[in-house]
């Protein structure tokens, strides 16, 4: 008896054995030596989905789901022209991500592009060919070497929706969105951080925009959406440039449950007391809704009968909106002016009815922000930079705009500062007037334009530049929210002269030196604001070859070079116009990061 209460003693002390040493395994350090070789390193990925913040979406957990695998696609160099060198994909260990990658530390810089929630098969720059999302077939379309990050980035494309009658993409249970981000590092190895520099995880961005319908007119009640027509079949994978959109002439389809539109594609619910999509959203690519004349027929009852109306994606203006990925687009109808039509065929036919309906529209552009975040809220400008061609006397701008989702009122931590007394009180800030930043009181984020007050002598008030031995100092916005903190440079030139110039924005030795028509910053897009005085007519934006091309409002450029081409003003009176580039700027004052960024530039032209 005692031999076998031995034998079943003896099993237990190594069934203990074992378990303990599986649980060392899960819990213990991830990156033990031994697992690697000596050239590869192991980092752990640090990301979240960039919320969709309007509407609320706390039903829809696939849409903001990150899998534990993402693909990481190593670019050596800076910007665009970043070469490829190596496709690994990350691994799951004790619910983290881990990513084994090469170890380099050669002094260049290094662009990681992180593909999140991969579909079974990308495509490479058509919609007719498949690749299997793995190492083999990645490397078989980006050629160590060779391959530059714009050309990966136009070519590596989704998997294309069916052709009509469609479903809408990545609204199936458990269906996960795709996903990216692109985050610079001075090198690769143990020291590597794959999250944000101030330790916030990665706001990953998704492939697709999101359309919510809202009803809270009193005179009708919404059924549903019935249709999407002339919707894009595939996306890139991931945008470099957030002004551009992906051409998808004859790559189009039309969501719809079937070919005669037999039942709604998306049925309204009751949520608050009003008739919504919300949690059943629309999911479609990025697109130019005017180009592709993308529309809904939404179905609704007025005057107790149910009817189908044709809306176009216009602002209240009824101007054509694009449709830009990771934005949500929530069409509110106020109230209905008359009957729609009987069926979805001849509502199709018709003009769109948006003058027979009063609505709203909301759009949550927060991604187009610069924003930092912490687990609680974000905080978040629409440019690091402002330069302003002026007069010579004293003149107020809207600078930047702000933007946020917090509702804590911090009694200290709330503050818009300028340094005006370091910056010989060559700019002030305008508004807001009492320094306070302005927090959520109803609506979700909510966006705070910010004035500045100029004076001529501000482009004599910068970092390189000294008087009777005294270094002057960069003029700054500084935000702080909690423990979130954000500046924004702000700058000054002299206006234009009638005859036009030439401003060149590249990399170059020009700073501090106001006076010469060149500024030293690494550009990748450019940009020509709509405006009062048409800008698009005397701004032209060209690359460093000056050659002219049709469409100057804007432009993407691989050598960091883009020219502002100012046209003669014949006029007697001023003008002004503005342009946003986009640029790779160099760690901050507060977090140290090498990051894309935004600069608006507001040009006054003088008369002649």
């Amino acid at each position: 008896m005692m031999k076998y209460i031995m034998k079943i003693f003896g099993l237990v002390i190594i069934l203990l054995i074992s378990a303990c040493e599986h649980e060392t395994l899960l819990t213990g350090e991830p990156d033990d030596p031994g697992d690697i070789s000596e050239d590869k390193v192991r980092l752990e990925i640090f990301a979240r989905a960039n919320s969709y913040r309007l509407p609320s979406t706390r039903a829809l957990g696939d849409e903001n789901t990150v899998e534990m695998t993402p693909w990481v696609l190593v670019f050596r160099g800076s910007g665009t022209g970043a070469i490829f060198v190596e496709a690994v994909q990350a691994f799951e260990f004790a619910g983290k991500r881990y990513v084994l990658l090469t170890k380099r530390t050669d002094g260049s810089k290094y662009q990681l592009l992180i593909l999140a929630n991969p579909m079974a098969q990308f495509y490479y720059g058509n919609a007719s060919t498949g690749y299997v999302f793995n190492e083999s077939q990645l490397t078989e379309k980006l050629i160590e070497g060779t391959t530059t990050l714009a050309t990966a980035c136009t070519n590596l494309l989704t998997e294309p929706a069916s052709t009509s009658p469609a479903r809408i993409p990545f609204s199936g249970v458990g269906e996960t969105i795709p996903m990216s981000y692109l985050l610079e590092v001075d090198k690769v190895d143990n020291t590597t951080k794959i999250e944000k520099s101030d330790g916030s995880s990665l706001m990953l961005l998704r492939a697709v925009a999101k359309i919510v319908v809202v009803n809270e007119a009193s005179n009708f009640e919404l059924e549903g959406v019935s249709a999407v027509a002339n919707v894009p079949r595939q996306g890139q994978l991931h945008n470099l440039i957030p002004a551009y959109i992906m051409g998808n002439a004859g790559n189009l389809t039309n969501y719809q449950y079937d070919a005669s539109c037999s039942l709604p594609l998306v049925s309204a619910e009751t949520i608050t007391n009003k008739q919504s999509t919300e949690n059943s959203p629309i999911y479609i690519y990025e697109t130019n809704t005017q180009t592709y004349s993308t529309y809904l027929i939404i179905q609704g009852i007025y005057e107790t009968k149910s009817y189908y109306y044709k809306m176009a994606i216009v602002d209240k203006d009824l101007n054509y909106m694009n449709i830009y990925r990771n934005h949500a687009y929530t069409f509110t109808i106020k109230k209905v002016h008359g009957r729609g039509y009987d069926t979805v065929a001849d509502a199709k036919l018709s003009k769109p009815s948006n003058t027979d309906l009063d609505f709203e529209i909301t759009v949550d552009d927060s991604n187009s922000y610069e924003i930092i975040a912490n687990n609680d809220y974000y905080l978040g400008v629409s440019n690091s930079v402002f330069i302003a061609y002026s007069p010579d006397d004293a003149s107020t701008y809207e600078a930047f705009k702000v933007i946020t989702d917090c509702e804590k009122a911090f009694p200290d931590a709330r503050t818009i500062t300028d340094n005006m007394a370091e910056a010989d009180n060559s700019f002030a800030l305008s508004s807001p007037a009492d320094g306070k930043l302005p927090i959520v009181a109803s609506t979700s984020p909510r966006v705070t334009p910010v004035s500045v007050l100029i004076q001529s002598w501000l482009m004599y008030s910068e970092v390189g530049q000294s008087f009777e031995g005294r270094d002057k100092v960069n003029a700054y916005i500084t935000l702080k929210l909690g423990n979130l903190e954000k500046q924004v440079h702000i700058r000054r030139r002299a206006a234009i002269d009638a005859g036009g110039t030439i401003l060149k924005y590249m990399p170059a030795n020009s700073y501090p030196f106001p006076t010469t028509g060149e500024v030293d910053y690494h550009c990748l897009t450019g940009e020509v604001e709509d405006g009062t005085d048409n800008p698009k007519e005397w701004i032209k934006l060209l690359p460093s070859s000056m050659v002219d091309r049709n469409d100057t409002d804007k432009i993407i450029v691989e050598d960091g070079h883009i020219y502002i081409k100012i046209m003669p003003n014949t006029a007697s009176t001023t003008r002004n116009g503005i342009v946003y580039l986009t640029t790779i700027m160099p760690g901050s004052l507060y977090t140290g990061e090498s990051t894309v960024k935004r600069i608006k530039i507001d040009i006054t032209q003088k008369g002649n």
